[in-house]
């Protein structure tokens, strides 16, 4: 149990309201000086009408966020980001800011920033997504200066699915995706588990996997100075050293 003596930070998360699985991943791997608190956003379906219909939501929940006192406010929807395009990744972060008073980030902009920080440009995409959000999701990335040398996905349009997906069917679409040319392997999607295999994922394709959530916890501890070695969670929370976030 974390005293309250130990906290000298906390964060604020935006997820779905049908996710539960971001909540565990991060309680498994934040250190205990930082505490995360969450707020929902209606959101059940991953498709461009599902995804816009969580925007409504974001205002007050953001200011419900802010009055817990939170450092930063982290939006949590990779899929809001690629199919609403990269000009609504900006404006929300800044509408973010506008209704909360608090720095903001995008989970997004967060995977961008940990392929930067790699060091790689060359990616396949291993996702729980449905075809159309898959192309959406390589033109996201193309427009961030990537080269998507693959994509894979399973077909999931109910994002409640998508949390009862197995180790091993991740596993076997990490495979799929995988291709010679990539230099790292991106997994978006917060409410598919993975976070826990991340390093046996990485033994097995010999190069760097980044998921949504990882991306989360390293873009938020380096924001707030506090970033710290977290083994067993893959190469971006072992190896790379800290790197301050930019508010954008």
């Amino acid at each position: 149990m974390v005293t309250p003596s130990l906290i000298k930070h906390r964060v604020g998360l935006l997820i779905p309201s049908s996710n539960t699985n971001i909540e565990p991943e991060y309680y498994s791997v934040m250190p205990a000086s930082v505490s995360t608190h969450f707020a929902r956003v209606a959101m059940t379906t991953v498709n461009e009408q599902g995804l816009s219909g969580q925007d409504q939501d974001v205002d007050r929940q953001s200011k419900l966020l802010a009055a817990a006192q939170v450092d930063v406010i982290l939006f949590c929807l990779t899929a809001a980001s690629f199919v609403l395009g990269l000009d609504y990744d900006s404006a929300l972060k800044q509408r973010i800011e506008n209704v909360s008073g608090k720095p903001a980030l995008t989970a997004a902009q967060t995977v961008v920033d940990a392929l930067n920080a790699l060091g790689v440009r060359r990616i396949a995409m291993a996702t729980p997504f449905a075809p159309e959000v898959n192309e959406v999701s390589r033109a996201f990335m193309n427009a961030n200066g990537f080269d998507v040398v693959s994509v894979e996905g399973l077909g999931l349009v109910d994002n409640f699915s998508m949390a009862l997906t197995e180790y091993e069917t991740v596993r076997a679409l990490v495979r799929r995706a995988d291709h010679r040319d990539a230099e790292a392997i991106v997994i978006p999607g917060g409410n598919m588990p993975c976070m826990l295999i991340v390093d046996e994922l990485e033994r097995e394709v010999k190069k760097p996997v980044v998921t949504t959530n990882q991306a989360g916890i390293w873009a938020l501890l380096c924001y707030l100075g506090r970033y710290q070695r977290l083994d067993g969670r893959g190469r971006l929370l072992e190896k790379i050293l800290p790197r301050q976030i930019q508010n954008r």
